[in-house]
């Protein structure tokens, strides 16, 4: 029975028509506005990575600071 049900699936099947996206026509307007959502979610992606490298970067700038503290400066008496 379920040899049957999946031949007739199989065999009844209609051609998929391809959109222009698909198809791959480079003038229509749903290629051009697929390749600008491309672009940017590209943008985005470099500009969140960025943010964690600038992130980082000053954490370990910090970590640094903190680690290694500057020497106060002393202060002595002198007699005049």
């Amino acid at each position: 029975m379920t040899v049957l049900v999946i031949a007739l699936t199989v065999l009844s099947a209609r051609v998929a028509d391809a959109c222009s996206v698909c198809f791959g026509d480079p003038n229509a307007q749903m290629t051009k506005g697929a390749e600008q959502g491309v672009w940017v979610l590209l943008g985005v992606m470099i500009l969140v990575q960025a943010g964690f490298g600038t992130f980082f970067f000053h954490l370990r700038r910090r970590a640094r600071r903190f680690r290694d503290p500057q020497p106060r400066p002393t202060f002595r008496l002198v007699k005049g």
